[in-house]
């Protein structure tokens, strides 16, 4: 995904996935106290919902994007780093729980994500990740579908594992223990579909950077396509998404 944009841009776009999915992630993690990592922060979605349950000043965040600015805005009392994922500025053991919401799937070494994260997790902390299910995604789903129809050899969005299996076992690949994981369906409520197209003209990630490099008249016809695949909805409706989640510990 491109970051290159305003954090307002991303919100309305992919953002509003991330603020349903937070609660049922942080649940997931079974965030309820101590002091909390976000890693891979964006504008703040997670790190928010974070310091509901365990203040400000117990939560810490990291991105390497300009809209770390944001989160810095969001949750002003929380110690926000710029940084990598790969390269967490924390020493060993700083943190109860290290969280890393639909970071993953960015990354071009995700295990080596997580054993950082469990760097910085204190032994027996949590690290939890999560990632989209991409097939799961209607929004992006029949975007690549028709992007497949009308033009030759589009990009796409990156699927880490074909199976949730697969996905869990990147925990334990990572040197982490008792790993579970599991899927977390979440939903978003467009006012119309006007407020959902308008989302990918903002050019924000893979999709929105290719329908801003197609011809003027092929736009048309591409939003059209994109409409009747949608199943052509009219009025407000919700779209679906589902994430898959993985959480383990470090060891002792």
């Amino acid at each position: 995904m491109s970051f290159d944009v305003s954090g307002s841009a991303y919100d309305r776009f992919m953002g509003r996935y991330a603020q349903e999915l937070a609660p049922p992630f942080a649940d997931f993690a079974g965030v309820r106290e101590g002091h909390v990592l976000d890693v891979g922060c964006g504008t703040g979605v997670l790190a928010e919902e974070l310091a509901r349950r365990v203040g400000e000043k117990n939560v810490a965040a990291v991105d390497p994007s300009p809209m770390v600015d944001a989160c810095r805005a969001r949750v002003p009392d929380a110690d926000v780093r710029t940084g990598a994922a790969e390269a967490l500025p924390w020493p060993d053991g700083t943190f109860d729980a290290a969280l890393a919401q639909l970071v993953l799937h960015f990354l071009d070494d995700p295990r080596a994500g997580l054993v950082e994260m469990g760097r910085v997790a204190r032994p027996g902390g949590v690290v939890a990740a999560s990632s989209w299910n991409f097939p799961q995604m209607p929004l992006l789903r029949n975007f690549w579908q028709v992007a497949r129809d009308l033009t030759p050899s589009p990009p796409g969005e990156r699927q880490l594992f074909e199976t949730l299996e697969e996905f869990e076992a990147l925990g334990r690949d990572a040197g982490l223990e008792e790993v579970e994981a599991a899927p977390i369906d979440v939903s978003t409520r467009y006012e119309s579909f006007a407020e959902l197209w308008g989302s990918f003209e903002l050019g924000v990630g893979p999709a929105g950077q290719y329908f801003g490099s197609l011809p003027a008249e092929t736009r048309d016809a591409f939003r059209d396509e994109y409409y009747r695949r949608l199943g052509e909805p009219e009025g407000a409706f919700d779209l679906p998404a589902q994430a898959w989640a993985l959480r383990g510990r470090v060891p002792t």
